[in-house]
């Protein structure tokens, strides 16, 4: 019987308070039962070594009373798929925003192959151990919060999308999601990409005409942005993605031609070379410029004019 009692203070140790003194009655009377049956089978009572076998049978104090706990993980049966749904799209834009980023600065910041891929295998790290850290954390609130029953009460089998719906894979949405982070991160400042650095004869110099535009290149970028992740996550929101994407297409043609029209955009200052050399190299880069947007001009017209007609198509469908 001390054995007993020493076992059912152990898992009272571990029980919550306000329910321990219920908890531990119902273990006793469990214990009890199966202490009789066996002694009954025996003919005799229990020795210490049986009552111990007993007590193992049942369990580990800490596993027992484990069992009378509201929350015994840290992230539940029914949250974990939607954790590691988000873990996978959080990881893969992780992962293709350092590799954007370190292309962008080994093309055009003078990094060597070597070192470009140890930077980033040293920021791939660094960046996927802070967002598994953040997205465990907030899935573990989540899911103290009753996410999960929230979440699969308002689920709706009619929001699925359909067999003709065409849906870009993981990577390519990856990448394309990736790309817009890191323009709008270069774009605001926050990754800076040098231009000189393996030409020190000259630097660039961005022309007036991009000043006036920080604002719209920027909210056209965002709802890019925005577009990307719904073709990626939510399909079955055509209206809304036929909608943004139809906005950021005539968005982006008209922001093109006002760059455009401007003639020149950036300028080539000689801090080592002739300034004949410089004029030369300045001619030729705008020119290239030129070339770049009239290119692009015709590829986002082409790409406006199948958005609106979607767009149109999918409310026809709707009606």
């Amino acid at each position: 019987m001390d054995l007993i009692d020493r076992y059912l203070a152990a898992v009272r140790r571990n029980l919550p308070a306000a329910k321990a003194d219920d908890i531990v009655a119902e273990l006793r009377d469990d214990l009890m039962t199966r202490q009789e049956d066996r002694e009954e089978s025996l003919g005799r009572p229990l020795s210490k070594d049986e009552t111990s076998a007993l007590l193992k049978d049942f369990g580990h104090p800490l596993t027992v009373a484990s069992r009378y706990r509201k929350h015994q993980y840290l992230i539940g049966p029914e949250t974990f798929p939607f954790y590691l749904a988000t873990m996978r799209v959080v990881l893969l834009i992780v992962g293709a925003v350092v590799i954007v980023v370190s292309i962008a600065k080994a093309l055009l910041g003078g990094v060597d192959a070597i070192q470009a891929v140890a930077q980033t295998l040293s920021g791939l790290w660094s960046a996927v151990f802070v967002n598994v850290a953040i997205v465990t954390a907030v899935f573990a609130i989540l899911e103290r919060k009753g996410f999960p029953y929230a979440h699969l009460a308002k689920w709706r089998p009619d929001e699925l999308p359909a067999l003709s719906q065409k849906q870009p894979g993981p990577w390519e949405s990856a990448f394309e999601v990736a790309a817009s982070i890191g323009f709008l991160l270069w774009w605001t400042g926050v990754i800076v990409i040098p231009y000189t650095a393996q030409a020190p004869e000259f630097r660039l110099e961005p022309d007036p005409i991009w000043g006036p535009l920080f604002w719209p290149v920027l909210v056209l970028a965002a709802a890019r942005l925005v577009h990307n992740v719904i073709l990626w996550l939510r399909p079955r929101w055509t209206m809304l993605r036929h909608a943004i994407g139809a906005a950021t297409a005539v968005g982006g043609v008209a922001l093109l031609l006002i760059i455009y029209q401007a003639g020149h955009w950036v300028t080539v200052v000689a801090t080592g070379m002739p300034a004949a050399e410089a004029l030369q190299l300045d001619a030729s880069l705008n020119l290239a410029l030129k070339i770049a947007m009239i290119v692009t001009g015709v590829v986002w017209t082409l790409g406006c004019m199948g958005a609106l007609w979607q767009m149109v198509r999918a409310s026809r469908e709707r009606a």
